[in-house]
């Protein structure tokens, strides 16, 4: 009886031990979405319409030792808990010389914007090595002042996975912090009134 339990203990472990490395060698992928800058703009690929942008700066990490590429993204936002898709906005690489104002009309400066969209770095996200960047999105007009609770970003893997990240309005970086990161000036009085 003793050796028929050590037996199974012994087999099942080793099942443990495949099941526990197929688990681990899956890529994981955390991160938060880090800032969001709200504007406004028109984009005749998706409605001659002005809609407002959403400018989404993501930070991601792997948990697993692996890397993996990303490649494609996408945006909700939860208003009045209802969850609410944007639309991605492709081939935003070819504005030159973008311009973004803050809410009282003074420049937000995003120096390299082209070289800091994540999509256009062509590097997997690793262990260890964080990957960051600007990703931009766009939904209708009237959500330019909408009381967003929080953001879904969803990284879609070259294998097809789906990896969601969830980050509350309330847990956005500072926008100092976001300076420090992203090569960006924005004015003092952007900055005081950011989380």
């Amino acid at each position: 009886m003793l050796k028929t339990i050590f037996a199974i203990i012994v087999s099942l472990s080793g099942w443990g031990k495949v099941l526990y490395d197929y688990l681990s060698s899956k890529p994981k992928i955390k991160g938060q979405v880090f800032q969001v800058m709200r504007g406004q703009m028109s984009f005749s690929t998706i409605s001659e319409e002005k809609m407002t942008t959403f400018i989404t700066y993501a930070y991601l990490v792997n948990r697993r030792k692996n890397s993996i590429h990303i490649l494609d993204y996408e945006l909700e936002i939860k208003i009045k808990n209802v969850w609410q898709k944007l639309k991605r906005v492709y081939g935003i690489h070819r504005i030159q010389d973008p311009h973004f104002l803050d809410p009282s009309g003074k420049e937000i400066q995003i120096q390299n914007f082209q070289e800091n969209l994540i999509y256009r770095k062509a590097k997997p996200v690793e262990y260890g090595t964080p990957l960051h960047g600007w990703v931009v999105f766009a939904g209708n007009s009237d959500l330019h002042n909408a009381d967003i609770s929080e953001f879904k970003l969803t990284c879609i893997d070259a294998f097809q996975g789906r990896h969601r990240i969830k980050t509350k309005s309330n847990q956005l970086a500072n926008l100092a912090l976001l300076q420090d990161l992203a090569d960006i000036q924005i004015p003092e009085t952007a900055r005081t009134n950011s989380p």
